[in-house]
């Protein structure tokens, strides 16, 4: 008795925490779906100690997608296969600390583009949701950057 307890507790733990990590998150979801195939989106980063799927939420809450004619241009160069966006937030914790949102887009495997800026004074005091601004402010300098290089004739991979 005591034998089939002892192991067949932990032959159901092993089963059971096998199971849990067959259906973790794969890290990445699936955003602008209204353009093209749309975006594969990974989130990065702390935010002064708030679980990551606080800010998680948060960036998929604030993302810009390409709009107008020309980012719409500049996205079609690189839509097929679907790219790839990372977004990073980093605020540590700690009163009068820097924070920083970094944004890169990689399609094809390569580099794009990329915008870095630090954190408006509100969102390095506020809770993880002030972000958005500066979240969305980041993503739509990126989509016009890259509408501006195609529209000068370079390539939207460089």
């Amino acid at each position: 008795m005591k034998w089939t307890l002892r192991y067949g507790l932990a032959i159901l733990m092993t089963f059971g925490v096998a199971g849990c990590s067959a259906h973790a998150e794969t890290g990445t979801d699936e955003i602008c779906k209204t353009v093209e195939r749309g975006i594969r989106l990974h989130v990065d980063g702390v935010y002064g100690g708030y679980p990551h799927s606080v800010l998680r939420d948060v960036v998929l809450e604030s993302v810009s997608c390409p709009s107008g004619q020309a980012e719409m241009r500049a996205f079609d160069a690189i839509a097929v296969p679907p790219p790839h966006m990372r977004i990073a937030v980093m605020r540590p914790t700690g009163q009068g600390q820097q924070g920083t949102v970094s944004v890169m887009l990689y399609a094809r495997g390569h580099f794009v583009i990329g915008e870095r800026m630090a954190l408006s004074p509100f969102s390095r005091s506020q809770s993880p949701f002030s972000v958005k601004a500066d979240i969305n402010l980041a993503t739509a300098r990126l989509w016009d950057d890259l509408a501006a290089r195609v529209a000068q004739g370079k390539p939207a991979i460089p």
